[in-house]
Formats: C-alpha cells, structure tokens, sequence
C-alpha cells in the first residue's frame, strides 16, 4: 500500500509519517521532495515554476519510482509531500489503475498553527513556506482524499486515528 500525505508546508507530514513507519511493520518512507530537488535543479532557471508539481518530469518519475519500490520491495510505502495541484492527483490515479492500493491523507491546520510550526522548526517569518500557506491551504483541500483536522491532536492520537483507518480496514478485508 502507498499512503501519500499531504497538506501544507510545515503542517506535520514528515513527522507523522515516521509516526506512522515507526508502528508498521514493514513500512519505508518515500522522499519526494529529492526527487523533487533533483528534477528542478537539472533545469536551468527553474523554467517550470517554484514547485515540482509545475515540473510534469517530477510527477512522472515520483510515479515510476514508486511503482518499482512498491513491486520490488513488498512494503508500505509513505510520502509525505505537499500536493496543491488537481493534476497531480493523476500520480495517484495512475498507481490505482495498475493495481497499487494508494490512499491519499490530506492534512489540516489553521494558519497560525501551520504558521507556529514552521517558526518551531526554525524557518523566519518570510520563509517561502509561510508566504505560501494560504496557496498550499487552498490546494490541498480541493484534492479529494480523507481529510484529517490536526489542529489540537498530538502526533500519536493521528498516527492512531489514521492506522485505525486506513490499515485496519485493509486487514480485516484480508
């Protein structure tokens, strides 16, 4: 199973996916934003735009990568990667339509707390990621998927809340 998360930037993705791997039994996490790094910087001036979603190499390889760590290496695979355009959700659409079970979770906060976080880690005020949280907001729940309000919830009742939903079902189905 593939379990893209998403949400805005400083929302809490990667920490709750290492939550999440760190229950699982056989779980790896899926680094996009690499993959992301990697794309836009073999592109000179970034012609594409600012995020990799503008870059459709990105979204390509995102989904052939996935589909071969996924059939070589029999694990759960994590991501937690920003998603604001509708489009992308084609990399998702695509990993179903070959037989890949893929959930797409998108994470909610409001602003001030999307915006905390970001400071907590470090960040200044007029970070790329601070200016871009009402763009990464609005994105992001327009996508459909289930859709987890984080605001108030510690990173384990969410890990718990989204294992119960997503895993769980999958293995009584078994």
């Amino acid at each position: 199973m593939i379990i893209w998360i998403s949400g805005p930037y400083g929302v809490g993705k990667s920490t709750l996916a290492e939550a999440m791997a760190a229950q699982m039994t056989n779980a790896c996490i899926f680094d996009a934003e690499e993959l992301g790094n990697a794309v836009r910087g073999s592109y000179p001036d970034c012609p594409c735009g600012v995020i990799f979603e503008d870059y459709p190499l990105w979204g390509e390889f995102c989904y052939k990568l996935l589909k071969d760590v996924h059939n070589k290496f029999a694990k759960d695979i994590l991501v937690p990667m920003t998603l604001v355009r509708k489009e992308s959700y084609g990399i998702i659409r695509k990993l179903r339509r070959i037989g890949i079970h893929t959930k797409l979770v998108i994470l909610e906060a409001s602003y001030e707390n999307i915006h905390d976080r970001i400071l907590a880690r470090g960040e200044d005020e007029d970070c790329w990621c601070i200016e871009n949280i009402e763009m990464a907001q609005k994105g992001a729940s327009s996508l459909p998927g289930l859709h987890v309000p984080t605001d108030g919830r510690t990173v384990d009742e969410l890990c718990e809340d989204l294992l119960a939903k997503i895993i769980k079902p999958e293995v009584s189905r078994n």
